[in-house]
């Protein structure tokens, strides 16, 4: 299961639906065109189940990430969901999910699998049938804490990013970046460390944006608004006004893209000839460098 420093509980639960996602596609053969995942959980009684093209298929792993998804998306008074279906599409690192927190979730549900839902997923109006299944009287809840490290200090770092809860009812999509276009560039160089930047928009700190850095034999790339990585890249080729990164799973993840992600260069003549120059120049002598193409 994917371990990482995490900064919210968003970043982490999407590390977790990643993370059900390469399992999936491990455990199915090639040429499937929808994968679906499947957890429904009261208490410790859990069930889970993998469909490769509608058709049930065994699969390890997934119990676990799934059942920290439930703990980070679980909300002080209201619990958590019981349901939870992750599809993903060959080819693409996306996912959709939807996530159930009314509906029971098996057709009998365990007394004892009850009272432990409601001991540590405390909730102010649990559902008729939750209830119902109880040995005795609604337990008194354990203290909440799930998740609650990351609201104390996620906006220390000037992260804008509104905090919220994980839903555990409704839908969620997510869909990785395939392309930008670069209108600007920007190179630095100081002190040993190199710097290229490359922005959709001019001289506006909001818009969108790619910036790979070097210094001696380490690098790093990194996008607006999430997290980068400095290792995982496996080439960089410029192809006409066009430069390509070929991405590891990994390294797509953290960038929010896709395992192949394309930047349109609608620059100035001068601007493209100083990337095809500098480029190379900041990327072969690092550890672990790209292969390189196109300069």
């Amino acid at each position: 299961m994917k371990t990482g420093n995490w900064s919210t509980r968003h970043e982490e639960g999407h590390a977790m639906r990643m993370a059900i996602g390469d399992l999936a596609r491990a455990a199915a053969a090639p040429e499937w065109t929808r994968l679906v995942a499947r957890h429904a959980e009261v208490g410790s009684h859990a069930v889970t189940t993998l469909l490769r093209d509608g058709r049930e298929i065994p699969a390890e792993g997934m119990r676990e990430p799934f059942r920290r998804l439930r703990e980070l998306s679980c909300q002080a008074d209201t619990g958590t969901w019981f349901t939870c279906e992750l599809a993903f599409e060959p080819g693409s690192r996306r996912y959709s999910c939807r996530a159930g927190s009314s509906e029971p979730p098996f057709a009998d549900v365990p007394a004892a699998a009850a009272l432990a839902e409601l001991t540590t997923f405390s909730r102010e109006t649990p559902p008729g049938w939750l209830l119902a299944a109880l040995p005795t009287a609604p337990p008194l809840p354990l203290p909440f804490s799930y998740g609650e490290r990351y609201e104390g200090w996620s906006h220390d770092f000037g992260d804008r990013r509104p905090l919220r809860p994980l839903p555990i009812s409704g839908e969620l999509t997510y869909v990785p970046d395939t392309t930008m276009t670069a209108r600007a560039m920007a190179y630095d160089r100081e002190r040993g460390s190199q710097l290229v930047y490359l922005a959709e928009r001019d001289g506006d700190p909001e818009s969108g944006f790619l910036m790979v850095t070097s210094s001696r034999d380490t690098w790093y790339v990194g996008r607006e608004g999430v997290r980068g990585t400095g290792e995982g890249v496996r080439a960089v080729t410029l192809d006409g006004s066009t430069l390509r990164l070929e991405l590891t799973p990994e390294a797509a993840d953290l960038l929010e893209t896709e395992q192949v992600f394309e930047i349109r260069l609608d620059l100035p003549p001068e601007s493209a000839a100083e990337l095809r120059a500098v480029l190379p120049r900041m990327l072969r002598p690092v550890a672990g460098a790209p292969d390189l193409s196109g300069f």
